[in-house]
């Protein structure tokens, strides 16, 4: 007899209906195999990120990583060993990847080979992946160059001392374990010690070479480039083993950027002091010429030389560290105009120098006298020149107040002029006069240091306490003090020559003439008056 089902019973057969289907619907999974994500090797990003994200500590799928490697044919244990490597490859060499720079495109196309591969790093481009029936997975020749490439990345002799460490040394203090301080500190001790032998070597053995040689340049040289070279060396034993200090990709790529840029500064620092060597050989060379022109330009030169070393040095530092240094500059010319207007004083300064430069008003050496200063120019700067004055102060002008201003340089005078005016006695006789006068003008003939073909000696005028000789010469002498000294000369020899002739220099004197008052006015007369007497 026929019996209704129960709807308890009704529901659970199509329950379990249900679930045979699904059941069936799955795949089936020899052993050994395993189930795959979807989409895992679909692209360069995807290909990379199951490459790293599956070696990472509490994610481990050596399965899934070496899927990556499927274009090689060695055992599975093979693959997975060269798959650490790998990895280790990376971390040591700070090649920390951004997914947001690995295409995403399955049918992604480098640009320069026209095929569908991906190198991941410029600094290492043995290492790239390439699309293989839809897939991206790493080249075969990536895979066989791995051994090599670990081998270049570390030492055989640290990877064995490394593997074979006791466990006390293994424990691990604020993510570094304990060896690795130790190693850091010998790392650090080595490099420096290191630096401090080729220090050692480089002077003594470097100064025995240049000591032989007859000119100085070499011991300049060798002077200026020991602390540079010697900081290159160091830099350059700490960038070719760092990797050996096994440390997390996070802080070895900070690493290998400091030790890069350090590396990249110790060759601006090196090329910053061989400009000083340069331009102390041009002072050397210019000095040999007549011409202070050149003297004036080494300083400048100098100046340029170093600013445009350290400019060039920080562009090919930037530029090698990806950043776009003609987008920088196109975006600091956005606010050129505001620079220029805060910094107006020192670009007049600059173009005062360019013109004081191109004009050649003064030279370094000469004597000059503006508006508040006078003295011996000793530089000329970009934005100001330094004057010695007399005193012994140096003064800085403004180049672009120094440009506008009147100068009136001394230091350019052909002759150097004396205009003097000898005053003798109203007794002189008129022989004593002439003879007095013509015995100067042989001194001046006499004379290698006065101009020959202009001075003017002459009896002048009556003057009101004396008879004045005006002597107007000029001396052909090279500075002041040779100057002063045939001044000198030339004075003391009209001295003697006025005691030959027997004329007497007259002094400032004034003759005060009293009449006598006449009887009416009431006062008493010069002849009856005295001093010390009164009327009473």
């Amino acid at each position: 007899m026929f019996q209704p089902i129960s709807l308890r019973k009704t529901l659970f057969v199509v329950a379990l209906a249900l679930f045979a289907q699904a059941v069936a619907a799955q795949p089936v999974i020899s052993q050994g195999e395993t189930a795959l994500p979807e989409n895992l090797l679909q692209s360069p990003r995807r290909a990379v990120h199951t490459f790293l994200h599956w070696q990472q500590e509490g994610h481990r799928r050596p399965d899934l990583v070496i899927q990556t490697f499927k274009l090689s044919d060695k055992p599975r244990d093979k693959k997975v060993e060269r798959a650490r490597q790998l990895r280790r490859v990376l971390d040591a060499r700070g090649l920390l990847v951004d997914y947001d720079q690995v295409p995403g495109d399955p049918a992604w196309t480098d640009s320069l080979s026209g095929q569908h591969q991906y190198i991941l790093f410029d600094a290492l481009p043995e290492v790239y992946l390439v699309r293989h029936e839809g897939e991206w997975l790493f080249s075969q020749a990536t895979i066989e160059q791995i051994p090599e490439i670990y081998g270049d990345t570390f030492s055989f002799m640290v990877e064995a001392v490394v593997d074979n460490l006791p466990d006390a040394l293994r424990g691990e203090w604020m993510g570094l374990q304990v060896w690795q301080y130790l190693a850091i500190f010998l790392w650090l001790l080595t490099g420096f010690v290191l630096r401090k032998v080729f220090e050692y070597f480089f002077e003594n053995y470097g100064r025995g070479l240049v000591s032989s040689s007859t000119t100085q340049w070499d011991d300049r040289l060798l002077h200026e480039t020991e602390k540079p070279v010697s900081f290159l060396f160091m830099m350059g034993f700490y960038w070719a083993t760092f990797t050996n200090l096994m440390l997390s990709v996070t802080v070895n790529y900070y690493l290998a950027l400091a030790l890069e840029v350090a590396f990249s500064a110790s060759f601006v620092w090196l090329f910053y002091n061989l400009s000083n060597v340069f331009s102390e050989y041009l002072m050397k060379m210019t000095s040999r010429t007549e011409s202070k022109l050149d003297d004036q330009l080494v300083p400048l030169l100098r100046k340029t030389l170093k600013v445009f070393v350290l400019v060039i040095g920080i562009i090919f530092i930037l530029q090698n560290h990806g950043i776009n240094v003609a987008s920088l500059l196109a975006g600091l010319g956005l606010g050129g105009l505001a620079i220029a207007l805060a910094a107006r004083e020192t670009l007049a300064n600059f173009f005062g120098s360019i013109t004081i430069f191109t004009d050649k008003p003064f030279q370094v050496g000469d004597w000059i006298v503006t508006d508040k200063v006078e003295g011996t120019v000793e530089e000329v700067g970009f934005r100001s020149t330094r004057i010695r004055t007399f005193y012994n102060s140096l003064v800085s002008v403004p180049n672009s107040k120094l440009a506008d201003s009147a100068i009136d340089n001394m230091g350019l005078r052909e002759y150097r002029r004396l205009r003097t005016v000898l005053n003798l006695t109203y007794d002189t006789t008129a022989d004593q006069m002439e003879a007095f006068t013509e015995g100067i003008r042989e001194l001046v003939r006499g004379n290698e240091h006065i101009r020959q073909d202009f001075f003017e000696v002459h009896f002048s005028e009556y003057g009101p306490h004396s008879l004045d000789v005006m002597v107007y010469i000029f001396f052909d002498v090279p500075d002041w003090s040779t100057e002063l000294r045939e001044r000198h000369r030339f004075l003391l020899n009209i001295k003697a020559l006025a005691e030959d002739v027997g004329v007497e220099f007259a002094f400032p004197t004034r003759t005060l003439h009293m009449e006598s008052l006449p009887p009416e006015s009431g006062l008493p007369s010069p002849e009856t008056s005295s001093p010390g007497k009164m009327d009473k």
